[in-house]
């Protein structure tokens, strides 16, 4: 692979500086503790934002959930394979350790909250550049990873809300936008358009030629995303079982899909942190059609506290885990 060298081409000085085991540049420091000032922040907003006293006298099912908490960290644990396999078929050479990459990922996970989601992409970048990485790959593969997520588990969901006939109490013309969006992502995924898409991002960003993507790499991605798909509208749905004990497995396969539909939602609404209020009110629309108004509300005010609640307990593992594993060998130079 040689389509990342002008992305690449500082000085080995200015290079190695940004390597682990290495001092870190005033600049460096700076930047970093502005970056989780801003996710401490935006993340107490949110917490302010959210209206406890909704939640006071409810009873819980803790047992579902417990197995809602485990599968909601098993996907975001998929999206570091996911990014691991990204970058391995990209040609990234002696990648950091599991480990290492997760405390990455889960740092840039919690970069959600703050408004906009180039927060959560460029931290990634960032911060994996200090191991060594290619920033070139990074870029690419980060946006394939996102766009992955994207693609897989909102054409899962739809694909799920379609085969259930209480969709159809929706908008038809909303389901047929929807799913015209849908085939428009798989169609970006695709490597002739997906390489020419990222090529005119680096021109702009003056930032030179990208490694190109190959089938491969979109296989790969979607396919684990298409399972994750599952594996995250399944949380929630367990969770949802645990303040609505009559809910049963008839109504699993809707609310897999509103659920994962609702987080794509989330994900594509820009200057908003972590989807607040869009992905909400996706996930109230689509409830109403199997539940009460009040229920429906609470079912979404407890979704979003809990799925916050998870993100911290992603991040905690992830950082433990890391420390932990310490020392890890430095990279020489960032990969070309």
């Amino acid at each position: 692979m040689t389509g990342d060298m002008d992305a690449d081409s500082a000085p080995m000085a200015d290079r190695a500086s940004s390597t682990p085991g290495r001092p870190r540049r005033p600049a460096v420091t700076v930047v970093k503790a502005l970056f989780y000032a801003a996710i401490v922040v935006a993340f107490g907003w949110f917490v302010w934002a959210i209206d406890w006293a909704e939640l006071d006298g409810i009873s819980l099912g803790w047992g579902w959930i417990a197995a809602a908490t485990a599968l909601a960290l098993a996907f975001r644990y998929l999206g570091v394979v996911v990014w691991r396999v990204v970058l391995s078929r990209l040609g990234a050479r002696q990648l950091p350790p599991m480990r290492v990459l997760s405390d990455i990922y889960a740092r840039a996970w919690l970069a959600r909250y703050i408004p906009g989601t180039v927060p959560w992409i460029a931290s990634k970048i960032y911060l994996a550049a200090e191991q060594g990485i290619s920033k070139s790959r990074l870029a690419v593969s980060t946006l394939v990873e996102a766009a992955a997520q994207v693609v897989a588990v909102g054409t899962v969901s739809l694909a799920l809300l379609a085969l259930d006939p209480r969709i159809g109490e929706v908008s038809s013309a909303l389901r047929l936008v929807v799913a015209l969006c849908a085939i428009a992502g798989f169609v970006a995924m695709t490597p002739p358009v997906f390489n020419r898409l990222l090529a005119l991002g680096f021109r702009l960003l003056r930032r030179g030629t990208p490694s190109p993507v190959g089938w491969p790499v979109v296989r790969d991605s979607l396919a684990l995303y298409g399972g994750g798909a599952l594996l995250s509208g399944l949380a929630y749905a367990l969770l949802m079982r645990s303040v609505v004990p009559e809910v049963g497995a008839a109504d699993l396969m809707f609310l897999v899909g509103a659920f994962g539909f609702a987080g794509v939602v989330g994900i594509l609404t820009p200057l908003v942190p972590s989807g607040l209020g869009t992905r909400d009110a996706t996930q109230l629309v689509l409830l109403l059609i199997v539940l009460p108004a009040p229920t429906a509300a609470l079912v979404v005010l407890l979704s979003r506290v809990w799925s916050a609640a998870v993100d911290l307990l992603f991040w905690g593992i992830a950082a433990l885990a890391a420390r932990t594993g310490r020392p890890t060998p430095p990279a020489a130079t960032p990969q070309n």
